[in-house]
């Protein structure tokens, strides 16, 4: 069993419900990266959430062929290279 971290999988989740077919991001990392971020510009700052409450909703809506295209997600954005920027200690903000 494979383990997946939390960021490919919130990663996953936005592509999950951008509503693209897997044909159109499937062997298109640049595609991929563009779905994504353009889901979490429409969901928001609480864009994980949201996006979190949309999968939910589908996988409800939808048992039969949420599954299949969720591994589609996972592993289109396993192979997109996405670049994730961790600040450095030092550079955090106090509040």
């Amino acid at each position: 069993m494979r383990s997946t971290s939390r960021v490919t999988t919130t990663l996953a989740q936005f592509l999950f419900v951008s509503q693209a077919p897997q044909s159109e991001f499937a062997e298109n990392p640049a595609r991929t990266r563009e779905l994504v971020h353009k889901t979490a510009d429409r969901l928001g700052p609480n864009g994980a959430a949201a996006a979190v409450a949309e999968w939910a909703a589908e996988y409800g809506r939808h048992p039969e062929t949420a599954a299949a295209h969720m591994r589609a997600c996972l592993l289109a954005v396993e192979s997109a290279d996405f670049q994730t920027f961790v600040p450095d200690q030092s550079a955090a903000v106090a509040r």
